[in-house]
């Protein structure tokens, strides 16, 4: 591991803080924001480094003085790439960065502002809101600012004596995230869309490869940035493949524990490899642009570009070691001229990006050269049963057999992997803190000899220099250098800054169904023989199962925001006062949307999965994964549905309500011993069919993709139900079968006791129906001439009509009863009989909540609305 040079940290915290003045101008200071940064500087950063923060003050200074202080000018100019002067002053709040974009060829109708708030999983410091007025705006920056200058004096005192400037940088980091998230880098007359925090991270990352560079260099590209097409940096990323196999293919052994192990296991060596790669190159944390859903995106300096491919190639080598194939690293760079932050083109090198990391993947392992040959080899004898993990299937001579109660002669062999990744499931299930240390030289695991067997998640970690721990309540000191990060807002408020230890807050989605007292009462013999459960267990699938209202089946869903990668390639697009298209990305832009997305998948979503799991039914809920832009959870196959109606519906306000920002799901229903592998893909083959959907007028599209498949079916969300409001409409597929389930309940239970009939025949007109459209799709008669979808008509109409229209006069005595029904008939006549294609998926969702012997579970409430 290279240790990086005081100057390359000296140049990252000078870039860091460049701008700090302007959060504390913002808050009452008086001056300009250069002259407030320096005050800053001096009564909050130690005296040690003092020194080498001139660039705070005199960056913006004519002419500029001092090779760092020109760096900083030139790194903050770059990483701004350009700021649009508007006409009007504006608002000083920061703009949400979905404001800015174009999705789907729509934009948003309004303008929304984060709230000046630290931040924190609360509606209310979280979601966009108007814009405030001056007297809100300035008290919020004063109580925002008192807060985090209480902080950085924390740091402060924390590293006035033996500071380690390495833990600073990252602590100081963690803490703009936390306080400057917020905060706008410019308004005024600029559009103030980007926040300190990320303007003041990308500034250090830039700073950090140029300070390298002689004076000389840095006076030339100083001149003309925007033109320039001098190479500034290597725009670096890597993607681990393999995640699907690695995490699914295990069987049902413990897969409750195991497959949350194996998923977070992915988590931290995403993280322990970029971190690896920037220790190998010498540079700090503040480079990483992003972390998530197995990949990674970086800053290197350069002329890296070879330092690069030696490091890919011992990355390949100890994963091969460790995972025999079954996961490796894409490691990829593009160069990044000075000119390229400029004009949006940041966009065409991120693009280069992704088609560069689809080459190296399509000639993995290539990078082992003449060992490429061991790759065909057998790496196990074949055909040992005492070796042979059951989980994995692999062979492994630690395999040992694992049992009930202590008794390990009778029970499952499980590998010494598969059992570190099933600990580290149970671990996290509790987890309040996650503690990253590097390790001493002499602590780490060198990667196997040829012939040793892969080590456990522990060890994986170690050979790239990394040690984790989880902990449940805050640890220790520690002498090592690290950071202890918070997985929770009010375990943020228990952690002290030391000198060898950054602190922060992370976003986890660690939302862990444990077993209770009640479950073992009720629930011991619905397990499987394999899966006793006891109190504080991690609840295995089988009792998610039998926790599901009506029918017992798993709920596996998968979802994902759609067309992700266009926003950033394709997002940032406006047209000109001159009329013309143009591109306005920048290194910033980017960053602020990778955060905000991130923010929303690996933050809020755990709020709304924990509120489900803390209501009536309680722990009904598991996630697998949630981060990037995309999770995975298992529950009770009622819960899971209402999980993605709930995680699409609150995605809308947080992203500003931009309708063309959206995400599909599809949701899988499976039981007994089904194979998780295969679980998983059912749930991905659903999604795919909800990303396929689309909605013709006119010959054009008008809904595409924002759409969710359940029970077979793909249904737009806007016709599913996204609104809790309370109205006697039933023209979406919630509020439909909510007035199913009143009226077939039984009068005991507070229903209004109509038959189930009625769900047969709403059931059977729509199958008839798409029987008949299945046949005309086949005969390519399912569009007219304007390429629309055609109403399909046929005697099912009439026939369901006429049958609900009947079933209503029967009940001429209860006017309710009447009333409902009467209201059906007409709902299945408007929009030429629209509503058939639905309503039969309505009635499907309600015949599989009354099955089982539990429908009365519900209390008299309504299964997707009011059980949450």
């Amino acid at each position: 591991m290279a240790e990086v040079k005081q100057e390359t940290l000296q140049a990252a915290l000078a870039g860091l803080l460049h701008d700090i003045g302007k959060f504390a101008q913002r808050a009452g200071q008086v001056g300009k924001h250069a002259e407030v940064g320096a005050e800053v500087v001096n009564r909050l950063v130690p005296a040690q480094w003092h020194e080498f923060l001139y660039p705070v003050l005199g960056h913006h200074d004519r002419p500029l003085t001092g090779k760092l202080t020109k760096v900083v000018a030139l790194a903050d100019r770059l990483s701004a790439g350009e700021r649009t002067d508007e006409t009007t002053e504006q608002p000083r709040q920061l703009l949400s960065i979905f404001c800015r974009l174009v999705a789907g060829g729509k934009r948003c109708e309004h303008a929304v502002y984060w709230p000046l708030a630290e931040l924190q999983l609360r509606r209310e410091a979280l979601f966009p809101v108007a814009a405030m007025d001056s007297l809100q705006v300035s008290s919020a920056y004063g109580e925002l600012w008192r807060r985090a200058s209480e902080a950085a004096q924390c740091v402060h005192d924390a590293h006035v004596l033996n500071g380690n400037l390495d833990v600073y940088l990252e602590t100081m980091l963690l803490w703009l995230q936390q306080y400057a998230w917020c905060v706008p880098s410019a308004f005024y007359r600029s559009e103030p869309d980007i926040s300190l925090y990320d303007h003041g991270r990308m500034t250090a990352a830039l700073a950090s490869v140029l300070h390298a560079w002689d004076e000389a260099q840095v006076d030339e590209v100083l001149a003309s940035p925007e033109t320039s097409q001098k190479k500034t940096a290597l725009l670096v990323g890597g993607d681990i493949s393999g995640v699907q196999e690695f995490i699914y293919t295990i069987t049902s052994q413990g897969a409750a524990s195991a497959l949350r192990g194996r998923s977070f296991y992915l988590q931290l060596l995403t993280e322990v490899l970029a971190r690896y790669v920037l220790d190998e190159l010498g540079l700090p944390l503040c480079n990483l642009i992003y972390q998530g859903g197995g990949a990674f995106y970086l800053l290197a300096r350069s002329d890296d570009h070879d330092h690069l491919q030696r490091i890919r190639g011992r990355i390949t080598e100890c994963l091969w070691q460790h995972h025999r194939g079954d996961l490796y690293l894409a490691l990829a760079d593009v160069p990044l001229a000075a000119a390229d932050f400029y004009d949006g083109r940041i966009s065409e090198r991120w693009d280069d990006l992704a088609r560069q990391l689809r080459e190296v993947k399509q000639h993995r392992f290539i990078e082992m050269g003449d060992r490429m040959s061991s790759i065909f080899v057998p790496m196990e004898d074949g055909g040992d049963e005492e070796r042979q993990c059951a989980v994995c299937g692999r062979e492994h001579p630690g395999t040992e057999k694992y049992g009930k109660k202590g008794d390990d002669q009778q029970g499952v062999r499980k590998c010494p992997p598969c059992v570190s990744y099933e600990n580290l499931g149970k671990d996290l299930r509790r987890a309040h803190y996650l503690r990253l240390c590097a390790c001493e030289e002499s602590a780490k695991v060198a990667a196997p000899a040829e012939n040793n067997a892969p080590g456990g998640w522990r060890d994986v970690l170690a050979a790239f220099g990394w040690e984790a721990g989880l902990f449940e309540s805050a640890p220790g000191s520690d002498q090592r250098r690290g950071v202890t990060l918070a997985l929770s807002d009010g375990a943020l408020q228990q952690l002290r800054p030391e000198p060898n230890m950054a602190v922060g807050r992370r976003f986890l989605v660690n939302v862990t169904p444990v077993v209770t007292q009640n479950d073992v009462a009720q629930f011991s013999n619905k397990v499987t023989e394999d899966e006793q459960i006891a109190v504080g267990d991690v609840k295995p699938f089988s009792l998610l199962e039998a926790q599901s209202l009506g029918i017992k089946r798993l709920g596996v869903l998968r979802m994902d925001l759609d067309d992700g990668g266009r926003l950033f390639s394709d997002g940032f697009v406006e047209v000109g006062k001159d009329g013309k298209e143009r591109r306005f990305a920048t290194l910033s832009r980017v960053a602020a949307l990778s955060f905000a997305i991130s923010l929303y998948f690996e933050g809020w979503v755990e709020c709304v999965a924990e509120a489900m799991n803390s209501g009536p039914r309680p722990d009904t809920l598991y996630s697998i994964y949630s981060g990037g832009d995309d999770l995975f959870f298992v529950g009770a196959w009622d819960r899971v549905i209402e999980l993605a109606r709930r995680v699409r519906m609150e995605l809308k306000p947080f992203a500003a309500n931009h309708p063309g920002i959206h995400a599909s799901a599809g949701v899988a229903l499976v039981g007994g011993k089904y194979p998780l592998y295969q679980a998983a893909d059912d749930a991905g083959e659903a999604e795919k069919q909800a990303k396929r959907y689309e909605r013709r007028s006119n010959g054009r599209i008008v809904a595409a993709k924002d759409a969710v498949h359940f029970l077979g079916q793909t249904i737009e969300w806007a016709q599913f139900g996204l609104a809790d409001e309370n109205s006697r409409s039933i023209d979406t597929v919630c509020k439909l079968a909510e007035r199913l389930w009143w009226l077939t309940r039984d009068e005991r239970e507070g229903g209004h006791g109509v038959p189930a009939a009625l769900l047969r025949i709403l059931m059977r007109a729509q199958e008839q129906h798409d029987e008949a459209a299945e046949k005309r799709r086949r005969a390519g008669l399912e569009r007219n001439q304007q390429g629309d979808e055609q109403v399909l008509w046929g005697p099912w109409m009439w026939r369901t009509h006429y049958a609900l229209r009947r079933m209503a006069n029967r009940y001429k005595d209860r006017p309710a009863v009447k009333t409902s029904l009467d209201d059906l008939a007409d709902t299945l006549k408007k929009q030429d009989f629209r509503a058939i294609e639905w309503m039969g998926l309505a009635a499907r969702w309600v015949d599989l909540w009354s099955r089982g012997g539990d429908a009365r579970d519900g209390r008299g409430q309504v299964p997707s609305r009011a059980l949450h």
